[in-house]
């Protein structure tokens, strides 16, 4: 593989540089910053002078204090050449030099793995929808379904955040029996069909939402918007101002695709770099994991699958080597098939948690949990890093992945959930798996 080509930056300015208000050096910071550069420093002498020959010192207390900045950064070769045109508007006065450098190894502080110099507002997703106290029910849950989203914040007229309103409610106050994530699966007709029998509810989003729910500031750190989540078991974080309005929403995702990128980016920057924080997969993941057999029929398949929380069993053969998975939205895109329209809807609510319908099971009788499986199944291994699970969920978009020994011999699980606690250093096995 071709060695990443690296450079050193060394920018050399006065420390009372400004431009348009600003400080040229906080300026350079930014525009680095904002261009993914893994790291920065700025050195400030203790004395010194440049090409006009005057000398400045903190030792001298009769000269004016103006005092040399030296800015540093190591980065990727390409990257700094496209940015010296604008490293060089900024720098009106001052000494601009890129030096070859050779990096031998980098090892990480212990600690959270998530980016010191990121705030939430960094990462966070602007283009946030919300409702009122009073907006419907129906209306509510058809923002839902065509944003796909899992929660809807509730703010006032000041927008200010005063409940949310999540998959979660709405199940368990009766307003739907279908959790979203099937809703949306449903063909035209019978997700128009549901979403009507919803709209007719009297109930407002006063009535559903959980009040005061737990909000972060666009300026905390990600650790702390990390830790709340892991803290509470929330997915996703409402994001507001000094005045409690609603800014923004933050999901684990949002964190964990931070992580993958800040890693992808130091990786190529210095390669042999190391994550010292990082744990490895069999250190966190959960070994209490559902299973079926390719024969094992339908309707007890999804028994398994109802029977815990993470709606999903992996599918083993006699040896216990994986051979698929299933989720309770695999039952519903592929076993469907041959369901009568009009039944649709009830074999979606039976998936959902809801009664069973005899004549369903009836017509199902004849498939096995080898007609509805996903397969080939993406694994990792025991001793996979954290952050090689973290890239491989984020890339693949998936949220658990089943782990195997060095025969592929199912020996456990892993989710986000698990693998965002040990990013933070916390949790033992299985110690934040409860998504």
């Amino acid at each position: 593989m071709e060695q990443t080509v690296t450079q050193q930056l060394w920018i050399y300015i006065d420390e009372g540089d400004s431009l348009q208000g600003r400080t040229v050096a906080s300026r350079i910071v930014d525009t680095l910053r904002a261009a993914g550069a893994p790291g920065v420093t700025v050195f400030r002498g203790a004395g010194g002078y440049g090409t006009h020959g005057v000398f400045h010192s903190d030792l001298l207390v009769d000269i004016p204090s103006r005092l040399p900045l030296v800015i540093t950064c190591i980065d990727r070769s390409d990257r700094l050449q496209r940015l010296l045109p604008k490293l060089s508007e900024l720098v009106q006065e001052g000494l601009i030099v890129l030096s070859p450098v050779q990096v031998v190894k980098v090892a990480r502080r212990t600690g959270s793995a998530l980016p010191a110099h990121l705030r939430v507002a960094d990462v966070m997703n602007h283009d946030v929808i919300s409702v009122t106290s009073e907006t419907s029910v129906g209306e509510l849950v058809r923002l839902l379904l065509e944003r796909g989203l899992r929660a809807m914040p509730v703010v006032d007229a000041e927008r200010r955040v005063i409940g949310i309103v999540t998959d979660a409610d709405l199940l368990q106050r009766g307003v739907s029996q279908l959790p979203l994530h099937l809703q949306q699966l449903l063909p035209g007709a019978e997700r128009a069909a549901h979403l009507a029998a919803v709209a007719a509810r009297p109930e407002r989003a006063a009535d559903v939402m959980t009040p005061n729910p737990t909000t972060i500031p666009a300026t905390a750190s990600l650790t702390q918007a990390a830790l709340l989540m892991t803290e509470h078991d929330h997915k996703r974080l409402p994001v507001v101002d000094e005045a409690g309005r609603l800014v923004g929403m933050l999901s684990r995702s949002d964190l964990l695709q931070t992580v993958a990128n800040t890693f992808a980016s130091s990786s190529e920057v210095l390669p042999g770099s190391i994550l010292t924080t990082a744990k490895t997969v069999g250190e966190v993941m959960i070994r209490d994991v559902p299973t079926v057999t390719p024969e094992t029929p339908l309707a007890e398949t999804l028994d398994r699958i109802l029977s815990t929380p993470r709606r999903r069993v992996v599918v083993v053969d006699q040896n216990r080597r994986v051979v698929g998975i299933i989720s309770d939205g695999d039952i519903l895109r592929r076993a469907a098939r041959p369901v009568a329209p009009g039944l649709l809807q009830r074999f979606a609510v039976w998936i959902g948690g809801g009664a069973r319908p005899p004549e369903l099971e009836l017509a199902l009788k004849n498939l096995t949990a080898a007609a509805v499986m996903t397969s080939p199944v993406l694994t990792v291994n025991p001793d996979t890093p954290i952050i090689s699970a973290v890239e491989l969920m984020i890339e693949r978009r998936i949220k658990r992945l089943p782990v195997v020994d060095e025969e592929g011999r199912l020996v456990g699980m892993v989710g986000r959930a698990a693998l965002l606690g040990a990013l933070l250093g916390s949790g033992g096995e299985g110690g934040q798996e409860r998504e």
